[in-house]
């Protein structure tokens, strides 16, 4: 048994230290992943920010530099002052070309550069756009003048623009590598949060998974020395070698029952075991079930009572139903003593139907109570030796009554008496 235990615990270190590393690999590409999104994201609000506002500046420019010709054609001081602060120049020619007058708020930005930046301008067709000049971008506006023949140009500088779409693009980015930082320790801890639940089902798997080797594990031992026992006794008789015939037969017939758990449970876990739901008689149901139980309980000397009121219909799964009570039942007579009673009452309360069994048994210390429905846990020794059970009929009991959307609750005095109470809401039954 010693050697088992160690082999199991071996087991279960490398199915942790495998699924420790599993959890860190898949943590990192759900991190990576949502990083991933978030940089697509930014990337894209940047870039549609950057574009919209620059879209907008230049709206702007082109209709700061059609002010700026309005005010200049109309020859007044007083429109003129408004764009003061505004970096333009303008120049006039005559029908054939020539620049007559030119004109700049910039003292560093001559006749001469006006020249050679309006010579670029007016060889194009378009009438207005966008000119660069030496490093130096310009909007501009062709017009003709109302007051003679020939052409006004006006120039608006854009390195102010400029300026504010590059403070622009650099807050971006910085506002972006700041998010995909927030973003990624926001990243890390969802995925850890949204592992927490498999994290849960990988190691109630491996404890499944190692429990149930174990338990199968006894089983096949005592058959496998049972039976090296009966071949060694060839000539021997079956009478004769009854005792070890007997043994494999009990622990055949308790592989059998542990591997219909099992595999009663794998499904449940799969989200296989579906409920067939109809409407039947609950006290009817009750008896059936309870009755091949009396002969146990007279054989141990247990007074088993049954108080089932009578005339309630219930819906849900029969069968189920039927393997709640004889678990419930069975497993209040497998520990009560001799002479000891075991009683079953069914009742409707309000807006539920209640079913509680209580015996007379050895009791559950109050630290055992919220674990007897975990699957394969054993309060004692002596409970863990028995060969009746499976450890996982109360996990079994636990599933049909949360499938049936009701409350299983337990009550003990240990050494005096154990209650188990189940509720089924009123939904599922009708008078």
């Amino acid at each position: 048994m010693f050697k088992g235990n160690k082999k199991i615990s071996s087991l279960r270190l490398r199915a942790t230290f495998k699924g420790d590393k599993l959890f860190d690999s898949l943590r990192l590409r759900l991190t990576l992943s949502n990083i991933l999104i978030m940089t697509i994201l930014l990337l894209l609000f940047i870039i549609s920010t950057y574009f919209l506002m620059e879209h907008q500046i230049f709206n702007q420019s082109e209709q700061l530099v059609q002010n700026i010709a309005v005010a200049i054609e109309s020859d007044s001081a007083e429109q003129l002052e408004q764009f003061n602060r505004t970096e333009y120049f303008y120049i006039k020619t005559k029908e054939s070309g020539e620049i007559t007058q030119t004109f700049s708020t910039n003292p560093h930005f001559g006749p001469k550069e006006l020249k050679e930046l309006a010579q670029g301008v007016l060889k194009r067709k378009d009438s207005k756009g966008d000119s660069d000049w030496h490093g130096l971008s310009f909007t501009f506006l062709k017009v003709p003048q109302k007051q003679q023949p020939g052409l006004l140009v006006v120039f608006v500088g854009l390195k102010r623009e400029f300026m504010v779409l590059r403070f622009l693009l650099a807050a971006l980015f910085m506002t972006g590598i700041i998010c995909l930082g927030l973003a990624f320790y926001s990243s890390l801890y969802l995925a850890e949060k949204a592992l927490i639940p498999i994290r849960k089902s990988w190691q109630r798997q491996k404890d499944f998974v190692a429990d149930a080797s174990h338990e199968l594990r006894t089983p096949l031992a005592v058959i496998q020395t049972n039976l090296e026992l009966v071949m060694g006794n060839p000539r021997e008789t079956v009478e004769e070698q009854e005792e070890w015939l007997n043994n494999i037969q009990i622990e055949a017939s308790h592989m059998t029952r542990l591997v219909e758990d099992l595999l009663f449970l794998a499904r449940v876990d799969s989200a296989q075991q579906i409920l067939e739901k109809i409407t039947f008689s609950l006290d009817r149901a009750i008896h059936q079930v309870v009755k091949p139980l009396i002969p146990m309980a007279n054989n141990k000397g247990i007074e088993l009572k049954i108080e089932v009121e009578p005339g309630v219909d219930f819906y849900g799964d029969e069968k189920r139903i039927g393997q709640l009570i004889l678990i419930l039942v069975d497993n209040a007579i497998k520990h009560t003593p001799i002479k000891g009673e075991v009683r079953l009452v069914g009742r409707v309360i309000g807006n539920a139907v209640e079913i509680s069994v209580s015996d007379t048994g050895e009791g559950i210390e109050q630290q055992h109570s919220d674990k007897i429905f975990e699957r394969f846990y054993r309060i004692d020794k002596a409970r863990a030796k028995s060969i009746e059970g499976t450890g996982l009929g109360l996990s079994i009991a636990n599933w049909i009554v949360k499938s049936h959307k009701g409350t299983i609750k337990v009550s003990s005095i240990p050494g005096k008496e154990t209650s188990f109470v189940v509720r089924l809401p009123k939904e599922y039954c009708s008078i």
